[in-house]
């Protein structure tokens, strides 16, 4: 008989590790552009800052293993399926919303801030549709383009929980295995029709860096589960290589010169490397101490904050140093953006999305 409540949550501090470092990476690949450098490609600590995008896969593989978890150990209870949308709805939406709704009174108050909120891609974006918006008419503007990975992941999560919570385990990994294997192939018949900045962002062709996550996911609640030592000890060091490669050469996902066979495989090679390091980050070990450091686990627990907030806070920084005839170089406007960005992203956290998770907890 179903039971009325899922089992409680494990809690992994080196997963809050890695989300910082996701996010970390995300700031760091827009910072050049955000703050007045238009190529991140030209020497000094912003060489790498082109290859940075990977941030973005690393909160894809988290969040398919973070939510496929939850999932499995709702199987079998009342309401998991309603209890999952709900529980999801306020952790994503409200601050979303809150922010859009930043970007229209920071428009409307400073004309020189109406591109933050053009009418189209606002719609497309507080509909949770800006990835389809970016595939069918290119990048917008930089604050709605941000939400686009937000869009895959509800749209992949709208349906995701009905094969979970009702199918076999049997089933489920069949299905993990296969949009494994075809997405690759699927992007590669796209990318001639859509180009590469659609593949980029289309929930379908993104398909696999979350099915890797969900594979972790099964793995790790399965007698299986004594194997991820040994994926760890043979894969840790060809999956961080992979990353290294990424980030040294530097490897642009949306650039046209990016050969077609990366956008087909690399992400998918990319998706790997990070599930290896999730797989880490679970097994006991010294990886996963490092990741389990306070600092790293504080990042972590605003990181939703800091990638809604970072786009608005540079646009305001930078047109305010402007304003006060304020000079300085890239690093010194990045500190200062890193300092205003954790402010903003804590006090969102402390006095915003707390009080949702509390909600959360009492309607579910």
């Amino acid at each position: 008989m179903p039971s009325s409540e899922p089992k409680p949550p494990v809690h992994h501090a080196g997963l809050d590790g890695l989300r910082a470092i996701a996010v970390l990476l995300v700031l760091y690949g827009h910072a050049p552009l955000l703050l007045g450098r238009q190529n991140g490609n030209d020497g000094g600590i912003w060489h790498a800052s082109r290859g940075a995008w990977i941030g973005v896969d690393l909160f894809f593989v988290l969040s398919g293993f973070l939510i496929t978890s939850i999932l499995l150990r709702a199987r079998g209870t009342d309401g998991a399926l309603r209890r999952f949308w709900i529980r999801r709805a306020l952790r994503i939406f409200p601050l979303a919303w809150l922010y859009l709704l930043t970007l229209v009174l920071v428009a409307w108050l400073v004309p020189e801030f109406g591109h933050l909120a053009a009418p189209a891609p606002l719609v497309w974006a507080a509909t949770w549709l800006i990835n389809f918006h970016i595939a069918a008419q290119g990048w917008t503007t930089a604050a709605l383009a941000l939400l686009w990975s937000l869009a895959v992941e509800e749209q992949f999560y709208l349906g995701w929980p009905l094969l979970i919570l009702r199918a076999s385990r049997t089933a489920i990994a069949i299905v993990v295995v296969a949009m494994i294997v075809l997405t690759p192939v699927l992007r590669m018949l796209a990318r001639p029709q859509l180009g590469p900045d659609a593949i980029y962002v289309l929930t379908f062709c993104r398909w696999d860096t979350l099915a890797f996550g969900a594979l972790l996911a099964l793995v790790h609640d399965s007698p299986w589960r004594g194997h991820l030592a040994r994926l760890v000890h043979w894969g840790l060091l060809p999956a961080t290589a992979t990353i290294a490669w990424v980030l040294a050469m530097p490897v642009q996902a949306v650039d046209p010169d990016t050969s077609a066979w990366f956008q087909a495989v690399g992400y998918s090679a990319v998706a790997a490397a990070f599930a290896i390091w999730c797989a880490a980050a679970l097994v006991p070990g010294r990886l996963a101490r490092l990741l389990a450091n306070p600092w790293l686990g504080r990042i972590g627990s605003i990181s939703y904050g800091l990638y809604v907030w970072h786009v608005l806070v540079a646009e305001l920084l930078v047109r305010g140093m402007h304003w006060c005839g304020l000079g300085g170089g890239l690093i010194l406007r990045a500190v200062l953006w890193l300092l205003a960005l954790w402010l903003v992203a804590s006090t969102s956290y402390r006095w915003f999305e707390l009080p949702l998770l509390r909600c959360k907890d009492r309607l579910t």
